[in-house]
């Protein structure tokens, strides 16, 4: 995959909607999936629980993607990007329950960009590199979101945009990128903002951008991106100069402007966008080598560019791009492992399929609590959809719809995965199903 760049120089981050053309070939083999199916039955009904909920369709800032967000002071906060009328933006909001967003300013002492990175370090807020009509390698820190301080106008990396940036070992670090000539597979680090130091010129991992960088088990991780390839490796450091390849093709597909964050004593990879197209699937691994999907379709829509963060025991999603720019806010409580028939008790729904793994036809069974909107669709593990069968407005009272392992077209699915999935216009709720002949 080339760079694209407008007559500027400036690099353009494009998807199938903006005439991105790409090709996408996808096999499974019928022998993995009976491995995976039998390991699955043996496990019971046993599942991962996965909900998410919207906390408002339309936050105070205007709609964007490539912005940064970081939890501080005991908020969520969003900073900068790129918003629905084509500008880039400096301002900076926050709340403290995702509902609410207050302005701290519409100009802050950095100019308007995106694809920078922002940290808190130092009981500080951070905001370093990206684009602004130019490549920057700048670094500014606030106290408040309102007044902002230049820590260097030119740190000693290289100006850079779709870096990453994490905190680790009391030192905030910088993890390559795109500048202006060429990808980048160096690591910097800074105690101060000011001094940064080069940690290695080039990573035991490719040159890549729009990959993303967490802190978890006392080492840094980054995941997947491009290199001129779709990647889905996972590589860690203790050091940063030393990494390691936990794996090099990790569960989920390759892909890049996803988010990944670290709860619930997991790293989590949600989203983003890959040969095939936006992705709103949601994956976790407790070591870098394991992954595995909670949901192939959340509650938000499939989405890039993005922001995610940890806050009120809560994993969150901030805006992006599904078409066009969002302003939305999702939450989830994360992971729940329960027993099928009490799924969703606290919710006052339940959803439950009998049998499964099934051979020739489950029946599906649901209850409403209340008049709403209904939606039951069959997805395969790509996130594509198999079937809907239902679709429309329900009254209180407990449904039973039945799937004969066929999709839309009437065809018998092949072995292996799926998924339905239970949505009303405020929830969303996705369990897993295994079909077998």
């Amino acid at each position: 995959m080339n760079p694209v760049r407008n007559k500027q120089n400036i690099r353009i981050i494009t998807d199938p909607v903006r005439n991105y053309q790409i090709s996408h070939i996808i096999s499974n083999g019928v022998n993995k999936y009976k491995v995976i199916i039998l390991v699955l039955f043996l496990l019971g009904s046993l599942n991962a629980q996965m909900t998410w909920t919207q906390a408002t369709t339309n936050a105070g800032w205007s709609a964007r993607d490539r912005h940064t967000s970081v939890v501080f002071d005991n908020k969520m906060w969003v900073m900068g990007g790129f918003d629905a009328s084509g500008d880039r933006r400096n301002d900076v909001w926050y709340s403290s329950n995702g509902v609410t967003w207050t302005r701290a300013t519409a100009h802050a002492g950095w100019s308007a960009r995106d694809v920078h990175t922002s940290v808190v370090f130092d009981n500080k807020m951070w905001v370093m590199g990206g684009i602004d009509g130019s490549w920057r390698n700048d670094v500014w820190y606030s106290t408040d979101g309102v007044n902002w301080t230049q820590a260097t106008a030119s740190a000693g990396w290289s100006a850079r945009g779709y870096h990453t940036s994490v905190v680790f070992d009391n030192k905030m670090w910088v993890l390559a990128g795109f500048d202006v000539s060429d990808l980048r597979n160096d690591v910097w680090y800074s105690s101060d903002g000011i001094n940064w130091t080069c940690a290695t010129a080039n990573a035991g991992w490719s040159a890549r951008e729009l990959h993303t960088s967490v802190v978890f088990d006392n080492k840094m991780w980054v995941i997947s991106g491009i290199d001129g390839n779709w990647r889905n490796d996972v590589w860690y450091s203790s050091d940063g100069i030393n990494w390691t390849c936990a794996t090099a093709n990790a569960g989920w597909s390759g892909r890049c402007c996803h988010t990944s964050v670290v709860f619930d004593n997991k790293m989590w990879v949600i989203g983003g966008w890959d040969a095939s197209g936006r992705r709103n699937d949601v994956w976790y691994s407790s070591d870098g080598v394991n992954w595995t999907q909670t949901t192939a379709n959340a509650g938000w829509s499939a989405r890039t560019e993005h922001t995610s963060v940890v806050f009120d025991n809560k994993m969150w999603v901030m805006g992006g791009f599904d078409s066009s720019p969002k302003n939305d806010v999702w939450y989830s409580t994360g992971l729940g492992i329960e027993d099928n028939r009490q799924t969703l008790a606290a919710n006052r729904f339940s959803l439950n399929a009998e049998p499964n793994p099934i051979r020739n036809q489950t029946a599906i069974h649901y209850s409403l609590p209340v008049d709403n909107k209904v939606t039951l669709s069959i997805y395969d593990i790509s996130g594509k959809t198999v079937k809907t069968l239902v679709n429309e407005h329900k009254k209180p009272g407990d449904y039973i719809v039945k799937w004969d392992g066929k999709d839309k077209y009437n065809h018998r699915v092949t072995d292996g995965i799926y998924f339905y999935t239970f949505e009303t216009p405020k929830q969303k709720f996705t369990k897993k199903l295994i079909y077998t002949r």
